[in-house]
């Protein structure tokens, strides 16, 4: 039996491009989803607590680095500029997130400020384990 040679039209071929459209469509799925987050990643490495609760406030949050920088809204801020804020705004409640190697003084400089502005609550950020 003699196989006959299949011309170039007859050949079977893979076509990529809806391949192709499919994988760009779903980056740029991931890619509006991961923009319109409302989820705010954290600078600091929030030391573990065994008792600690989630709760939702409207509140005044300041992050502490390691090396005693602030943030606030992501953006590093002086102290200055934050005791500014806290007399405008006047929040119930302030958060500190505190890097778990930051030195003590940084913390306690931003809770003197809060007690300073009539801050009623002061909450300390922690991780849970789970």
């Amino acid at each position: 039996m003699r196989k006959r040679r299949l011309s170039y039209d007859e050949r079977t071929y893979i076509d990529v491009v809806p391949l192709v459209d499919t994988l760009l469509a779903v980056f740029l799925f991931l890619a509006v989803i991961a923009f319109q987050s409302p989820v705010t990643f954290l600078a600091v490495k929030l030391p573990f607590a065994k008792e600690g609760e989630k709760i939702s406030l409207e509140v005044f949050r300041v992050q502490v680095m390691k090396d005693g920088r602030y943030q606030v809204g992501g953006r590093d801020i002086s102290l200055e500029e934050i005791e500014t804020l806290l007399q405008e705004k006047k929040p119930k409640t302030l958060v500190i997130e505190a890097d778990e190697d930051t030195p003590h003084k940084f913390v306690v400089a931003l809770m003197d400020m809060g007690k300073r502005n009539e801050v009623e609550s002061l909450l300390i950020g922690v991780r849970t384990r789970r």
